[in-house]
């Protein structure tokens, strides 16, 4: 069969549930491998369920490299600027929110609990929709540290929430977010830090994504150990037991907790505390973690 690329195109505005995003992309259905023809006469041939083979869901988006090379090579040669012109004194339309709640939709309902990376590139901030930023009017500028401390916010707080709750999402499933920020302007990192916070992510920031800075930054992600193998690490949970003079207060570092509350659990809270348990998402050779604890026994 001839293959025909397919789109899928969301509306950028709209906020979608896990659920909708599955129905939509049809993750939920099964889909038999060489499909089945149906026969003159109405007659199908059937095969016995069990050596019915099925393909994995979410093959149409999610492939290893080694099977779709040649389509994302075309896919990325083929990518082209917005042709959609930016009218005078407004910022371009960007829907990063609702892409980004698509991407961790995908992997929630596909791969639950497998590790998995998500490469966010945003070249400016997001503008419409769920996780909208700044305005697209060009006279309101985005928010600065004034602003931040005056309440004066008129986005801040809906956009961080929505992110939080993304991070919080990718996290719960060990999906790590990456930022790849490239604008001489602001692009609402503030917003969207937990993204990368809560899961382990590379954050770059670089004015463009033709500066040697950046693709340089970019290819360290991809290095390889003696044994060729990425340098990244995915799904790490930490334990902390105490001894009983000793109770774990916190950790801070990019980890989520697993709200484990037992003996070993301080009372006082540093960084991420209530929990004697941690997932970290993404490690690396440079990962480092702070614990803070607290001394228990007052005798002597």
């Amino acid at each position: 069969g001839l293959g025909i690329a397919r789109s899928y195109v969301f509306k950028g505005t709209k906020e979608l549930s896990t659920k909708q995003i599955q129905e939509m992309l049809g993750l939920n259905r099964q889909v038999p491998v060489g499909g089945k023809m149906a026969q003159p006469g109405g007659h199908q041939p059937q095969m016995p369920p069990q050596q019915q083979q099925y393909y994995p869901p979410g093959y149409k988006f999610l492939q290893p490299v080694s099977k779709c090379d040649m389509t994302l090579t075309d896919l990325l040669s083929e990518l082209q600027r917005d042709p959609w012109p930016v009218p005078q004194g407004k910022r371009a339309l960007r829907s990063t929110g609702v892409a980004l709640s698509i991407a961790i939709g995908l992997l929630e309902a596909v791969y639950p609990n497998v590790p998995a990376r998500i490469m966010l590139f945003i070249g400016g901030p997001c503008t419409q929709g769920p996780g909208q930023i700044a305005d697209e009017e060009l006279k309101y500028p985005i928010r600065s540290h004034h602003d931040i401390e005056k309440d004066n916010v008129k986005y801040m707080k809906k956009a961080i929430k929505h992110y939080e709750a993304l991070a919080n999402r990718a996290a719960a499933n060990s999906h790590i977010v990456d930022i790849y920020s490239a604008d001489v302007n602001q692009t609402g990192l503030h917003e969207m830090k937990y993204l990368s916070n809560y899961t382990g992510g590379h954050m770059i920031l670089a004015d463009s994504f033709n500066t040697s800075l950046f693709k340089q930054s970019f290819q360290r992600v991809f290095l390889k150990d003696s044994r060729n193998e990425f340098r990244m690490a995915f799904n790490c949970v930490l334990d902390i037991k105490t001894s009983r003079e000793l109770k774990v207060s916190g950790a801070i570092g990019s980890c989520v907790s697993l709200n484990v509350k037992n003996q070993f659990v301080s009372e006082t809270e540093t960084g991420i505390g209530g929990t004697s348990s941690w997932r970290i998402c993404g490690l690396y050779p440079n990962t480092s973690l702070a614990l803070f604890f607290d001394i228990v026994s007052q005798v002597n």
